[in-house]
């Protein structure tokens, strides 16, 4: 004799509907309205609730990046306004600052000629290499002159030579 065995789910629903068939129709009422009541609670807590929470966490955020969009736009207003109000440098002599440098390295030029395309030529008769170079690097810092042209020619004395340059402004 073979005896069938029938899934516990199967069960379950068989025992459930014998047990609400055993139940009068107004105890049948009262657990539809409670489940129904528990529907709704149930949704409320898991769905309703975490929505309103992330609404008004988003108005809060909202209003924040309404402020920094608002700061934002009005330093951009102010760069612009800065922007616009800042006058050009006045353009500074290329002699005047090549004369300085010299001073303040200690050099003097044979000659300092201004050529075409607001170009300088300077000449320097004798200057050491280590010299000619810190010449070269503070006009190109502080002036912003570079040298287009060089000719450094060697001289009998050790470490020296004669400077030929020309100099362009990079403003």
């Amino acid at each position: 004799m073979a005896t069938t065995m029938r899934p516990t789910t199967e069960t379950r629903l068989i025992q459930w509907r014998q047990w609400w068939q055993l139940r009068s129709p107004v105890e049948r009422t009262v657990w539809l309205v409670v489940g129904g009541f528990a529907l709704v609670l149930f949704a409320w807590v898991l769905i309703w609730q975490p929505l309103a929470g992330d609404t008004e966490r988003l108005e809060r955020r909202l209003i924040e990046q309404r402020t920094t969009l608002a700061t934002a736009r009005r330093q951009a207003d102010e760069i612009a306004a800065l922007a616009r109000s800042t006058a050009d440098p006045s353009p500074r002599d290329a002699r005047s600052d090549v004369e300085s440098a010299l001073a303040r390295q200690g050099l003097k030029a044979t000659a300092i000629d201004r050529g075409d395309d607001q170009r300088l030529r300077v000449t320097l008769d004798a200057v050491s290499f280590a010299a000619l170079t810190s010449l070269l690097e503070a006009l190109q810092r502080d002036a912003r002159l570079n040298a287009v042209d060089l000719t450094a020619t060697a001289r009998v004395e050790p470490g020296q030579v004669r400077a030929e340059m020309t100099f362009s402004s990079t403003r």
